[in-house]
């Protein structure tokens, strides 16, 4: 009998700690679902392209493409394009991370593109067939504070 009601006592207990640990206002929820949405994430050294369940499509300073870890081999002039894609962003995001107050869980801020970007986006995805999929995620810019 003691055996059975401290199996009991132990199962509540855990129940009860399982529930306190999640969210009681949904951010877990909605933190998750944020994180699922088609973006594109610009940090100090990249540009991620994000859209579930394609890879993700990363573009570096010097305007390599890799896909899923795998560089793409592209003509010099796609190169350049990128290379430029991946300098506006980089200059919006040093804008809106200026201007964005300070925010200790270093969560990313959500920033507007600019005509120029958006004529790359627009030249990038017409001449560079892997990343129409992305093109959704040039929706969502985020800028990452590290």
């Amino acid at each position: 009998m003691k055996k059975t009601l401290a199996a009991w006592f132990s199962v509540i207990a855990l129940c009860l700690l399982l529930a306190a640990c999640g969210a009681r206002d949904g951010t877990a929820t909605s933190s998750h679902a944020e994180r699922g949405k088609p973006r594109i994430s610009v940090d100090s050294m990249a540009v991620m392209l994000r859209r579930a369940p394609a890879a993700n499509a990363a573009i570096g300073p010097d305007g390599r493409l890799r896909i899923d870890d795998i560089e793409l081999p592209l003509p010099q002039a796609q190169r350049t394009q990128l290379q430029q894609l991946f300098m506006h962003l980089q200059m919006q995001r040093q804008r809106t991370l200026e201007t964005a107050p300070p925010d200790p869980t270093m969560r990313s801020v959500g920033f507007a593109s600019t005509p120029e970007i958006s004529a790359l986006q627009r030249a990038v995805l017409r001449d560079i067939a892997p990343l129409r999929p992305y093109q959704e995620s040039f929706g969502n810019l985020q800028a990452e504070r590290r």
